[in-house]
């Protein structure tokens, strides 16, 4: 496999470009595949390409979109076309343009099995239009069915226009030989068994501030609230940035952050309405938890360099690069220091997105990420020989001083919400927690016993165990022996229960000589076993200092349908009067 990237000012050179292909092109090869990323828009100069392309190399498959950068060689090109050619000398390349102007978003999906039917693939790629972006899952879950090792790779067009609020879909495109359309998706199926495809991304993006929760969606991309307030509230409370006329640019390097198959994805704002809901780049679920972001610079930089490693490992034969156009925004001018070190490994060839897609390793969902630089490495056969050796990484120098302050707050930013975070763990941990036994205090396990009960209230599979705990003549012990005696039994039985308990139990202090136990998801009888099992341990392993034994009292019961904290606690001190009035020393069940 070759990749043989070109740069072109414009339309008009397509010919001196297939004029010098040819003259560096390999004899023998079984396809070729030709991407074009155009800062050029106008139907009729992609049609002059693309006929051009068909006149020389009538065999050669034709993808490509509009951009908002263009990537050749380590080095950025604005307002160019970049054509580049994938040459295999075994795989095969099909392509495929969905027109969604023609066909509904479900229309194209139902087609697609069909498509990825016969020879085993070796790797798809996905270029997509800004109008068919926002349903681009309806398309994608159908590749979540291939075998989890088929790499899924992929980006939106874009656009130079209107970049301050990123509303640009009249002017992006995707297109292949012979169709042209600003709303479709199309579709590159990579076949073969010596053909190998490395597929990673990174962002560079970090958390910034506390956790929030989506409490609103108008769809999968629009969010209206956030801890039942408007999602505007979380720059304002935050950043101090109101929306306005420069709104997009302020909150330019504040994407939100989540979660998707265990990597972090960014999700960056596209526009507001008046109610303070937001349209974002992706989608989110409902309940999910999310976090500001910040870009760092030397972090983002630093991830691409991690990444670098692995890439040289792979030893590939052509890159391509699929940056979010956010990317260049921020980092401006030194952008090109992320680009830099692909010159040195292998032709690369790319563009800037709107978006990117990617499935994660060792996962079946196909994901749009923001914020992203995805690469994508090709390779015929096994490696030819060792891989060589890795240059010592050199001190970040950047020509933007502006990059110097950011990379400093940024710094100090991080420092101190680590700082803040390690500070409120342990002003948790010290409102939570009795100082004697370091058990939870009553206030932790009552509020443990409401959500659990909620939790319990809204589904009939999940049971809520509780024992109540009460050490018998605890009054004579702290005035017989002295409240430093007293003291030490209750260490000991707190130690006790800590140890009768599952991980996802709960224990605390309720008072004086008295302990709560929560049990999620366990029965009656489970909880009884439990009660008992303490009880005898109680008495068999804490003794008074004339040796008597120390014994205790236990009231059992169970959260019932629409159960609420006084309910439980109400039937918890009846069974514990039970025990009592049985004369001490053992359980009480409300069955």
């Amino acid at each position: 496999m070759r990749l043989f990237p070109y740069n072109l000012q414009d339309a008009s050179r397509i010919g001196a470009c297939l004029e010098q292909f040819a003259q560096e092109c390999p004899p023998e090869y079984e396809s070729i595949l030709c991407l074009i990323f155009s800062a050029d828009d106008k139907t009729e100069h992609i049609e002059t390409m693309t006929q051009a392309i068909h006149a020389r190399l009538p065999a050669a498959r034709i993808a490509g979109c509009t951009s908002s950068g263009e990537i050749v060689n380590g080095e950025l090109r604005l307002d160019s076309i970049q054509v580049s050619f994938l040459v295999f000398a075994r795989a095969s390349v099909a392509v495929h343009l969905f027109d969604c102007g023609q066909l509904t978003m479900d229309e194209a999906a139902e087609m697609l099995p069909e498509l990825l039917e016969g020879e085993p693939l070796a790797g798809v790629g996905i270029l997509t239009t800004l109008k068919t972006l926002g349903d681009i899952h309806v398309f994608t879950d159908v590749l979540s069915g291939l075998p989890e090792e088929v790499p899924v790779f992929g980006g939106s067009s874009d656009s130079y226009i209107n970049k301050s609020s990123y509303v640009n879909d009249e002017y992006t495109c995707v297109f292949d030989g012979t169709s042209y359309t600003n709303q479709g998706i199309l579709v590159i199926l990579f076949r073969g068994q010596d053909l190998h495809i490395r597929v990673k991304s990174y962002n560079g993006w970090k958390p910034l501030g506390a956790e929030a929760v989506i409490t609103g969606m108008d769809c999968c991309n629009v969010v209206t609230q956030v801890n039942h307030k408007p999602v505007v509230s979380l720059y304002e409370k935050y950043l101090g940035i109101a929306p306005g006329e420069k709104f997009f640019r302020a909150i330019l390097p504040f994407p939100v952050m989540i979660e998707r198959d265990e990597q972090p994805v960014a999700r960056m704002a596209i526009s507001y309405q008046a109610n303070g809901s937001m349209r974002f780049g992706g989608d989110f679920s409902l309940g999910e938890h999310v976090r500001l972001g910040y870009g760092d610079p030397i972090n983002m930089l630093q991830e691409g360099f991690c990444n670098i490693e692995g890439l040289r490992n792979f030893q590939p034969e052509g890159i391509l690069l699929f940056s979010c156009i956010v990317r260049r925004m921020y980092l401006r001018d030194d952008v090109r220091i992320e680009l830099q070190p692909f010159r040195d490994i292998a032709p690369s060839a790319g563009f800037y997105t709107y978006g990117e897609l990617q499935r994660f390793d060792g996962h079946s969902q196909v994901h749009l990420l923001n914020g992203s630089l995805v690469t994508i490495c090709f390779r015929e056969g096994q490696p030819a020989a060792a891989p060589a050796a890795i240059p010592s990484p050199q001190k970040l120098s950047f020509h933007d001083e502006r990059i110097s302050l950011i990379t400093g707050l940024a710094h100090f930013v991080s420092v101190t919400s680590a700082e803040l975070e390690q500070a409120n763990q342990a002003l948790t941990l010290l409102a939570d927690t009795d100082r004697l036994t370091g058990l939870l205090n009553r206030g932790a396990v009552e509020q443990i016993l409401m959500n659990e009960i909620e939790r319990s209230d809204t589904s009939s599979d999940l049971h809520l165990g509780a024992i109540m705990v009460d050490l018998d003549h605890f009054k004579h012990i702290n005035d017989t022996f002295g409240h430093e005696a007293g003291d030490e039994v209750l260490r000991q039985v707190a130690k006790i229960m800590q140890n009768a308990l599952r991980s996802s139990d709960f224990v605390g202090r309720w008072g004086g000589e008295e302990f709560m136990l929560v049990l999620p998801g366990c029965h009656i009888d489970d909880a009884i076993m439990v009660a008992e099992r303490i009880r005898q341990r109680i008495e068999a392993d804490t003794r008074l200092p004339d040796g008597r034994h120390v014994t205790a009292s236990l009231g059992v019961t169970v959260a019932g349908s629409s159960d609420t904290l006084d309910g439980l606690y109400g039937r918890l001190d009846e069974e514990l009067y039970k025990a009592k009035h049985r004369g001490r020393n053992c359980v009480s069940a409300a069955r």
